[in-house]
Protein backbone atom coordinates (compact mmCIF):
# COMPACT_ATOMS: atom_id res chain seq x y z
CA UNK A 1 0.00 0.00 0.00
CA UNK A 2 2.65 2.63 0.46
CA UNK A 3 4.46 1.57 -2.35
CA UNK A 4 1.19 2.63 -4.25
CA UNK A 5 1.16 5.46 -2.56
CA UNK A 6 4.43 6.81 -3.19
CA UNK A 7 4.11 5.87 -6.83
CA UNK A 8 0.96 8.34 -6.82
CA UNK A 9 2.51 11.09 -5.35
CA UNK A 10 5.37 10.77 -7.75
CA UNK A 11 3.09 10.76 -10.46
CA UNK A 12 1.25 13.59 -9.59
CA UNK A 13 4.52 15.42 -8.96
CA UNK A 14 5.14 14.64 -12.44
CA UNK A 15 2.37 15.96 -13.96
CA UNK A 16 2.49 19.47 -11.73
CA UNK A 17 6.08 20.26 -13.31
CA UNK A 18 4.78 19.29 -16.53
CA UNK A 19 2.13 21.64 -16.46
CA UNK A 20 4.31 24.41 -15.39
CA UNK A 21 6.59 23.56 -18.20
CA UNK A 22 3.51 24.05 -20.64
CA UNK A 23 2.52 27.36 -19.82
CA UNK A 24 1.23 27.51 -16.20
CA UNK A 25 2.82 30.72 -14.67
CA UNK A 26 5.12 30.93 -11.42
CA UNK A 27 4.70 33.69 -9.34
CA UNK A 28 8.06 34.86 -10.30
CA UNK A 29 7.46 34.44 -14.18
CA UNK A 30 4.44 37.11 -13.87
CA UNK A 31 6.39 39.42 -11.46
CA UNK A 32 9.26 39.00 -14.50
CA UNK A 33 6.47 39.93 -17.11
CA UNK A 34 5.09 42.78 -15.19
CA UNK A 35 8.41 43.97 -14.99
CA UNK A 36 9.07 45.39 -18.84
CA UNK A 37 7.16 47.51 -20.74
CA UNK A 38 6.35 46.15 -23.91
CA UNK A 39 6.44 48.20 -27.16
CA UNK A 40 5.68 46.42 -30.70
CA UNK A 41 6.46 47.78 -33.93
CA UNK A 42 5.57 46.57 -37.01
CA UNK A 43 6.55 48.38 -40.00
CA UNK A 44 7.83 47.99 -44.02
CA UNK A 45 11.00 45.61 -43.90
CA UNK A 46 10.36 43.97 -47.42
CA UNK A 47 7.88 44.82 -50.33
CA UNK A 48 7.74 48.57 -51.85
CA UNK A 49 8.98 49.91 -48.40
CA UNK A 50 11.23 47.45 -47.39
CA UNK A 51 14.74 49.70 -48.26
CA UNK A 52 13.05 52.72 -45.92
CA UNK A 53 11.13 50.31 -43.30
CA UNK A 54 14.45 48.28 -42.53
CA UNK A 55 15.96 51.47 -41.72
CA UNK A 56 13.45 53.22 -39.78
CA UNK A 57 13.50 49.92 -37.66
CA UNK A 58 16.66 50.43 -36.42
CA UNK A 59 15.78 53.62 -35.47
CA UNK A 60 12.86 52.13 -33.16
CA UNK A 61 16.04 50.15 -31.87
CA UNK A 62 18.16 52.89 -31.28
CA UNK A 63 15.22 54.87 -29.44
CA UNK A 64 14.53 51.90 -27.19
CA UNK A 65 18.44 51.05 -26.33
CA UNK A 66 18.50 55.32 -25.49
CA UNK A 67 15.54 54.79 -23.41
CA UNK A 68 16.23 51.58 -21.44
CA UNK A 69 19.89 53.37 -20.76
CA UNK A 70 18.24 56.19 -19.29
CA UNK A 71 16.35 54.07 -17.32
CA UNK A 72 13.11 53.09 -19.22
CA UNK A 73 9.94 53.37 -18.40
CA UNK A 74 8.25 53.80 -14.93
CA UNK A 75 11.68 51.78 -13.98
CA UNK A 76 10.95 49.17 -15.98
CA UNK A 77 13.12 48.52 -18.80
CA UNK A 78 11.49 48.15 -22.39
CA UNK A 79 10.98 45.05 -24.27
CA UNK A 80 10.44 45.22 -27.85
CA UNK A 81 9.14 43.01 -30.09
CA UNK A 82 9.12 43.47 -33.99
CA UNK A 83 7.47 42.18 -36.90
CA UNK A 84 7.27 42.92 -41.02
CA UNK A 85 4.51 44.45 -42.43
CA UNK A 86 5.76 43.55 -46.35
CA UNK A 87 4.50 46.67 -47.23
CA UNK A 88 0.90 45.18 -46.98
CA UNK A 89 -2.15 46.78 -45.48
CA UNK A 90 -3.58 42.99 -44.72
CA UNK A 91 -0.58 41.59 -43.64
CA UNK A 92 0.13 44.69 -41.52
CA UNK A 93 -3.24 43.99 -39.66
CA UNK A 94 -2.26 40.61 -38.88
CA UNK A 95 1.44 41.18 -37.25
CA UNK A 96 -0.77 44.04 -34.96
CA UNK A 97 -3.29 41.31 -34.07
CA UNK A 98 -0.20 38.89 -33.69
CA UNK A 99 1.45 41.81 -31.59
CA UNK A 100 -1.93 42.60 -29.43
CA UNK A 101 -3.09 39.18 -29.06
CA UNK A 102 0.23 36.69 -28.77
CA UNK A 103 2.46 39.20 -27.34
CA UNK A 104 0.31 40.89 -25.20
CA UNK A 105 1.69 44.57 -26.65
CA UNK A 106 -0.42 47.65 -26.13
CA UNK A 107 1.71 50.41 -27.23
CA UNK A 108 2.55 50.39 -31.21
CA UNK A 109 4.94 51.76 -33.94
CA UNK A 110 2.94 50.95 -37.13
CA UNK A 111 0.66 51.62 -39.79
CA UNK A 112 3.92 52.77 -41.84
CA UNK A 113 1.66 53.28 -45.22
CA UNK A 114 -1.60 55.42 -45.25
CA UNK A 115 -3.25 51.90 -46.40
CA UNK A 116 -1.60 50.03 -44.05
CA UNK A 117 -2.94 52.72 -40.91
CA UNK A 118 -6.66 52.42 -42.72
CA UNK A 119 -6.32 48.96 -42.19
CA UNK A 120 -5.74 48.98 -38.51
CA UNK A 121 -7.21 51.55 -37.20
CA UNK A 122 -10.36 50.44 -36.85
CA UNK A 123 -9.15 47.42 -34.79
CA UNK A 124 -6.98 49.47 -32.80
CA UNK A 125 -10.06 51.62 -31.59
CA UNK A 126 -11.96 48.64 -30.77
CA UNK A 127 -9.12 47.38 -28.66
CA UNK A 128 -8.17 50.77 -26.89
CA UNK A 129 -4.22 50.21 -28.58
CA UNK A 130 -2.84 53.03 -28.95
CA UNK A 131 -0.46 53.64 -32.11
CA UNK A 132 1.98 56.16 -33.59
CA UNK A 133 2.47 56.24 -37.05
CA UNK A 134 5.86 57.94 -38.47
CA UNK A 135 5.27 57.95 -42.29
CA UNK A 136 1.30 57.47 -42.77
CA UNK A 137 0.64 60.63 -44.65
CA UNK A 138 -2.55 60.74 -46.43
CA UNK A 139 -5.37 63.75 -45.43
CA UNK A 140 -7.60 61.11 -45.82
CA UNK A 141 -6.82 59.90 -42.44
CA UNK A 142 -7.72 62.97 -40.70
CA UNK A 143 -10.88 62.94 -38.69
CA UNK A 144 -12.04 58.90 -38.85
CA UNK A 145 -13.91 57.71 -36.32
CA UNK A 146 -10.99 55.51 -35.27
CA UNK A 147 -8.18 57.80 -34.73
CA UNK A 148 -8.87 58.17 -30.81
CA UNK A 149 -6.41 55.71 -30.42
CA UNK A 150 -4.16 56.72 -33.90
CA UNK A 151 -1.23 59.34 -34.05
CA UNK A 152 0.79 61.00 -36.61
CA UNK A 153 4.59 61.74 -36.10
CA UNK A 154 4.71 62.60 -39.82
CA UNK A 155 2.46 65.84 -41.34
CA UNK A 156 -0.28 64.93 -43.15
CA UNK A 157 0.09 65.17 -47.23
CA UNK A 158 -2.00 67.97 -47.00
CA UNK A 159 1.05 70.62 -46.57
CA UNK A 160 3.62 68.20 -48.91
CA UNK A 161 1.24 68.24 -51.79
CA UNK A 162 1.14 72.34 -51.72
CA UNK A 163 4.96 72.15 -51.46
CA UNK A 164 5.05 69.80 -54.34
CA UNK A 165 2.56 72.33 -56.33
CA UNK A 166 4.37 74.80 -55.29
CA UNK A 167 7.90 73.53 -56.65
CA UNK A 168 6.40 73.30 -60.17
CA UNK A 169 4.26 77.18 -60.21
CA UNK A 170 7.69 78.45 -59.48
CA UNK A 171 9.71 76.35 -62.56
CA UNK A 172 6.83 77.91 -64.78
CA UNK A 173 5.13 73.91 -65.44
CA UNK A 174 1.99 74.99 -66.96
CA UNK A 175 0.86 71.33 -68.65
CA UNK A 176 1.21 68.82 -65.87
CA UNK A 177 0.65 65.09 -65.65
CA UNK A 178 -0.01 63.83 -62.22
CA UNK A 179 0.93 60.28 -62.07
CA UNK A 180 0.32 58.09 -58.78
CA UNK A 181 0.39 54.72 -57.33
CA UNK A 182 -3.44 53.92 -57.35
CA UNK A 183 -3.92 53.35 -53.22
CA UNK A 184 -5.08 56.11 -49.98
CA UNK A 185 -1.39 57.49 -50.08
CA UNK A 186 -0.58 58.20 -53.96
CA UNK A 187 -4.30 59.53 -54.80
CA UNK A 188 -4.99 61.69 -52.14
CA UNK A 189 -1.10 63.19 -52.24
CA UNK A 190 -1.61 63.98 -56.04
CA UNK A 191 -5.08 65.28 -55.81
CA UNK A 192 -4.07 67.78 -53.36
CA UNK A 193 -1.37 68.36 -55.54
CA UNK A 194 -3.47 68.85 -58.16
CA UNK A 195 -6.25 71.37 -56.39
CA UNK A 196 -2.73 73.42 -55.61
CA UNK A 197 -1.82 73.40 -59.28
CA UNK A 198 -4.97 74.34 -60.50
CA UNK A 199 -5.44 76.93 -57.98
CA UNK A 200 -2.03 78.53 -59.15
CA UNK A 201 -3.48 78.74 -62.95
CA UNK A 202 -1.70 75.48 -64.31
CA UNK A 203 -3.72 73.19 -66.46
CA UNK A 204 -3.91 69.22 -65.75
CA UNK A 205 -3.48 66.81 -68.72
CA UNK A 206 -4.22 63.71 -67.18
CA UNK A 207 -3.94 62.26 -63.76
CA UNK A 208 -2.94 58.96 -64.61
CA UNK A 209 -2.86 56.47 -61.69
CA UNK A 210 -0.90 52.91 -61.61
CA UNK A 211 -1.09 49.64 -59.55
CA UNK A 212 2.64 49.66 -57.88
CA UNK A 213 2.98 46.16 -57.95
CA UNK A 214 2.66 45.72 -61.85
CA UNK A 215 6.29 46.55 -62.41
CA UNK A 216 5.96 47.51 -65.63
CA UNK A 217 4.66 51.11 -66.66
CA UNK A 218 5.36 51.55 -70.19
CA UNK A 219 1.67 52.16 -71.49
CA UNK A 220 1.54 54.64 -68.61
CA UNK A 221 4.69 56.63 -69.68
CA UNK A 222 4.04 56.11 -73.22
CA UNK A 223 0.92 57.63 -72.71
CA UNK A 224 2.52 60.69 -70.46
CA UNK A 225 5.09 61.25 -73.19
CA UNK A 226 1.98 61.77 -75.81
CA UNK A 227 0.78 64.65 -73.76
CA UNK A 228 3.87 66.40 -74.39
CA UNK A 229 3.65 68.14 -70.74
CA UNK A 230 5.80 70.57 -69.25
CA UNK A 231 6.47 68.09 -65.98
CA UNK A 232 5.32 65.16 -63.98
CA UNK A 233 3.79 65.18 -60.56
CA UNK A 234 5.31 61.76 -59.51
CA UNK A 235 3.85 59.80 -56.51
CA UNK A 236 5.55 56.53 -55.77
CA UNK A 237 7.40 54.25 -53.60
CA UNK A 238 11.09 52.76 -53.75
CA UNK A 239 10.72 49.66 -55.59
CA UNK A 240 8.26 50.72 -58.22
CA UNK A 241 10.28 54.04 -58.61
CA UNK A 242 13.30 52.34 -59.72
CA UNK A 243 11.07 50.67 -62.35
CA UNK A 244 9.57 53.88 -63.82
CA UNK A 245 12.54 55.77 -63.73
CA UNK A 246 14.62 53.37 -65.90
CA UNK A 247 11.71 52.90 -68.37
CA UNK A 248 10.98 56.71 -68.51
CA UNK A 249 14.60 57.27 -69.00
CA UNK A 250 14.38 54.13 -71.89
CA UNK A 251 11.46 56.88 -73.25
CA UNK A 252 13.50 59.90 -73.35
CA UNK A 253 11.18 60.97 -70.74
CA UNK A 254 14.18 62.90 -68.94
CA UNK A 255 14.19 66.03 -70.43
CA UNK A 256 11.13 67.49 -68.94
CA UNK A 257 10.59 68.16 -64.95
CA UNK A 258 9.59 65.52 -62.36
CA UNK A 259 8.51 66.39 -59.30
CA UNK A 260 9.18 63.64 -56.53
CA UNK A 261 8.14 63.20 -53.35
CA UNK A 262 9.24 61.14 -49.77
CA UNK A 263 8.33 57.70 -50.86
CA UNK A 264 10.68 58.10 -53.84
CA UNK A 265 13.45 59.80 -51.37
CA UNK A 266 16.34 57.28 -50.31
CA UNK A 267 19.25 55.04 -51.60
CA UNK A 268 16.66 52.19 -52.72
CA UNK A 269 16.03 54.35 -55.78
CA UNK A 270 19.63 53.95 -56.73
CA UNK A 271 19.53 50.09 -57.53
CA UNK A 272 19.64 50.39 -61.07
CA UNK A 273 22.03 53.23 -62.98
CA UNK A 274 19.41 53.61 -65.05
CA UNK A 275 16.78 54.94 -62.35
CA UNK A 276 19.62 56.59 -60.61
CA UNK A 277 20.67 58.82 -64.15
CA UNK A 278 17.15 59.54 -64.67
CA UNK A 279 16.64 60.95 -61.24
CA UNK A 280 19.82 63.42 -61.84
CA UNK A 281 18.76 64.30 -65.06
CA UNK A 282 14.73 65.10 -63.89
CA UNK A 283 13.84 64.60 -60.61
CA UNK A 284 13.21 67.05 -57.70
CA UNK A 285 11.27 66.73 -54.58
CA UNK A 286 10.35 66.94 -51.47
CA UNK A 287 10.27 64.92 -48.23
CA UNK A 288 9.58 66.05 -44.43
CA UNK A 289 12.88 67.51 -43.08
CA UNK A 290 14.09 68.37 -39.85
CA UNK A 291 15.98 71.32 -38.99
CA UNK A 292 19.48 70.57 -39.64
CA UNK A 293 21.80 72.32 -36.87
CA UNK A 294 19.22 71.95 -33.88
CA UNK A 295 20.41 69.64 -31.22
CA UNK A 296 17.35 67.35 -31.26
CA UNK A 297 18.60 66.49 -34.78
CA UNK A 298 22.20 66.35 -34.79
CA UNK A 299 21.99 64.17 -31.73
CA UNK A 300 20.10 61.73 -33.31
CA UNK A 301 21.95 61.56 -36.42
CA UNK A 302 25.48 60.83 -34.81
CA UNK A 303 24.03 58.38 -32.61
CA UNK A 304 22.43 56.62 -36.23
CA UNK A 305 26.05 57.13 -37.28
CA UNK A 306 27.80 55.49 -34.40
CA UNK A 307 25.40 52.03 -34.26
CA UNK A 308 24.84 51.33 -37.86
CA UNK A 309 27.83 53.12 -40.02
CA UNK A 310 25.55 54.91 -41.85
CA UNK A 311 22.95 57.85 -42.45
CA UNK A 312 19.53 57.71 -41.24
CA UNK A 313 16.76 58.30 -44.50
CA UNK A 314 13.36 59.84 -44.98
CA UNK A 315 11.23 59.29 -41.40
CA UNK A 316 13.75 57.70 -39.33
CA UNK A 317 13.83 60.83 -37.27
CA UNK A 318 9.96 60.67 -37.17
CA UNK A 319 9.83 56.84 -36.08
CA UNK A 320 12.43 57.60 -33.54
CA UNK A 321 10.08 60.42 -32.20
CA UNK A 322 7.71 58.33 -32.01
CA UNK A 323 8.77 55.89 -29.97
CA UNK A 324 10.18 59.11 -27.57
CA UNK A 325 6.92 60.11 -27.17
CA UNK A 326 5.52 56.73 -25.93
CA UNK A 327 8.15 56.82 -23.40
CA UNK A 328 8.06 60.47 -22.33
CA UNK A 329 3.98 59.85 -22.02
CA UNK A 330 3.81 56.90 -20.30
CA UNK A 331 6.42 58.29 -17.84
CA UNK A 332 4.02 61.18 -17.21
CA UNK A 333 1.02 59.20 -16.75
CA UNK A 334 3.27 57.05 -14.19
CA UNK A 335 0.93 54.12 -16.39
CA UNK A 336 1.59 52.07 -19.80
CA UNK A 337 -2.28 51.64 -20.35
CA UNK A 338 -2.91 53.29 -23.58
CA UNK A 339 -6.16 55.17 -22.45
CA UNK A 340 -3.70 57.32 -19.85
CA UNK A 341 -0.79 57.34 -22.55
CA UNK A 342 -3.49 58.56 -25.05
CA UNK A 343 -4.14 61.78 -22.65
CA UNK A 344 -0.79 62.25 -21.72
CA UNK A 345 0.76 62.73 -25.62
CA UNK A 346 -1.67 65.52 -26.36
CA UNK A 347 0.02 67.21 -22.96
CA UNK A 348 3.31 66.22 -23.65
CA UNK A 349 3.00 66.41 -27.61
CA UNK A 350 2.98 70.19 -27.31
CA UNK A 351 5.65 71.84 -28.86
CA UNK A 352 7.63 68.72 -28.34
CA UNK A 353 11.50 69.10 -29.34
CA UNK A 354 12.68 66.30 -31.32
CA UNK A 355 14.59 64.45 -33.98
CA UNK A 356 12.07 66.05 -36.37
CA UNK A 357 11.38 69.26 -35.20
CA UNK A 358 9.07 70.64 -33.18
CA UNK A 359 5.93 68.45 -32.83
CA UNK A 360 2.32 69.67 -32.02
CA UNK A 361 -0.16 67.45 -32.12
CA UNK A 362 -4.20 68.56 -32.47
CA UNK A 363 -6.95 66.95 -30.86
CA UNK A 364 -7.22 64.61 -33.58
CA UNK A 365 -3.82 63.32 -32.88
CA UNK A 366 -1.98 65.15 -36.17
CA UNK A 367 1.15 66.88 -36.41
CA UNK A 368 0.25 70.52 -36.96
CA UNK A 369 2.41 71.98 -39.74
CA UNK A 370 5.51 70.54 -41.35
CA UNK A 371 9.05 71.06 -42.48
CA UNK A 372 9.44 70.20 -45.95
CA UNK A 373 12.92 69.50 -47.53
CA UNK A 374 13.97 69.98 -51.05
CA UNK A 375 15.84 67.88 -52.55
CA UNK A 376 17.68 66.44 -56.54
CA UNK A 377 19.98 63.90 -56.71
CA UNK A 378 23.54 64.49 -57.94
CA UNK A 379 26.66 62.50 -59.08
CA UNK A 380 29.86 63.24 -57.37
CA UNK A 381 32.99 61.41 -57.26
CA UNK A 382 30.79 58.65 -59.27
CA UNK A 383 28.33 58.13 -56.89
CA UNK A 384 24.66 59.12 -56.72
CA UNK A 385 23.36 61.13 -53.26
CA UNK A 386 20.18 63.28 -52.43
CA UNK A 387 21.56 66.76 -51.89
CA UNK A 388 18.97 69.23 -49.90
CA UNK A 389 18.55 72.63 -51.62
CA UNK A 390 16.11 74.34 -49.71
CA UNK A 391 13.97 74.07 -46.79
CA UNK A 392 10.29 75.41 -46.76
CA UNK A 393 8.32 75.33 -43.55
CA UNK A 394 4.87 75.28 -43.68
CA UNK A 395 2.05 76.03 -40.87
Amino acid sequence: MGKKVLALITVLTFFATALVGCGQQTPADKQEQEEVVKIGSALSMSGLLGPMGVKMTDAVKLAVEEINAAGGINGKQVELFIEDDATDPAQCLNAVKKLVEVNGVQLLITGMSSGAASAIGPYLSERGVLAISPSATSPALTGQPWRDYFFRTAPSDEYQGKVMAQLALDRGLKRIVVFTMDNVYGVSLGQVAEAALKEGGAEILAFIKYDPAKMDYRTELTQIKSLNPDGVIHVGYNDDGVVVYQQALDLGLDTIQWIGCDGVYGTGLFKTEASATFMANAVIGTRPGAPEGEDAYENFVAAFRAKYNEDPEVFCDTVYDAVKLIALAANHAGSEDPAKVRDALLEVGQNYQGASGTITFDEGGDRLGGIYEIWEVVKEDGEFKFKRVDMITLN
